[in-house]
């Protein structure tokens, strides 16, 4: 197995100034990837960027809160993930909504003609059971992309929240196996540095992963911002030639 490594910005198309930052990170940095948002005041600006920087692989983030929905005026559980997962398994009104928001953003997407290389979730709600199921019958047999794993990895010994985050994990291992094992990352860091991610803590990280797909997630909000920094930074870094040296053989 090849070791590959992706840098990927979630939220493209939430706003131009968002857009903007991703933008940067992948001309300017080392940004690889950026997860696309249908439906958010961003989106017609982020297809100019996507149709001028044909080498940022683009991937499907969906979305069921803190955003604006394609198929409602507003989502009834509010900007919380957490309302949002518990709200699935009680109410049929709420499993129905999902539904149509997945189908109708899986349509969107595609309606763009952008090639779909990966899919995520925005929150990471795309590993709660009843969305990773209804996306399996949503997105078509023919996705040949890869799917965001929960393989949690922490640039810190003990950050906020690690409990958590493990728990999260173990829960989601079942369902986001209805995804072939070769679709899944196998690594996923940055869950503990939200906006604040920094580019000697990747390069540290780098030389110890072993073969398999890992991703880096950063989300790039304004011009030289934390994620944008070290998305720059690291070009810079003699860690990161070598990493991407390695990649290329």
């Amino acid at each position: 197995m090849q070791k590959t490594i992706t840098f990927t910005a979630d939220d493209l198309g939430l706003d131009e100034p968002t857009n903007l930052a991703i933008e940067r990170a992948h001309r300017q940095g080392v940004l690889t990837a950026a997860s696309l948002m249908l439906g958010q005041a961003g989106g017609a600006h982020a297809l100019d960027i996507i149709r001028r920087n044909p080498d940022l692989q683009i991937g499907w983030h969906f979305h069921a809160c803190d955003s604006v929905p394609l198929t409602c005026r507003a989502w009834p559980w509010g900007n919380s993930p957490a309302r949002t997962g518990i709200a699935l398994p009680f109410s049929p009104a709420a499993r129905k909504l999902i539904r149509r928001e997945l189908r109708e953003q899986w349509n969107a997407f595609t309606a763009t003609g952008v090639p779909c290389r990966f899919i995520n979730g925005h929150h990471h709600l795309h590993i709660h059971p009843f969305i990773a199921r209804e996306m399996r019958q949503v997105v078509p047999a023919s996705f040949a992309g890869w799917v965001r794993g929960f393989a949690v990895n922490f640039f810190a010994a003990a950050p906020r929240g690690r409990m958590a985050y493990w728990m999260l994990r173990r829960w989601s291992a079942n369902w986001l196996k209805l995804w072939p094992a070769d679709r899944r990352t196998d690594s996923l860091w940055g869950l503990d540095r939200p906006f604040t991610m920094k580019a000697s803590e990747v390069v540290q990280v780098l030389p110890t992963l072993p073969d398999g797909h890992h991703e880096f997630l950063f989300h790039p909000r304004r011009n030289n911002d934390a994620d944008q920094r070290a998305l720059l930074e690291l070009k810079t870094r003699p860690e990161y030639a070598v990493a991407k040296n390695a990649m290329d053989r």
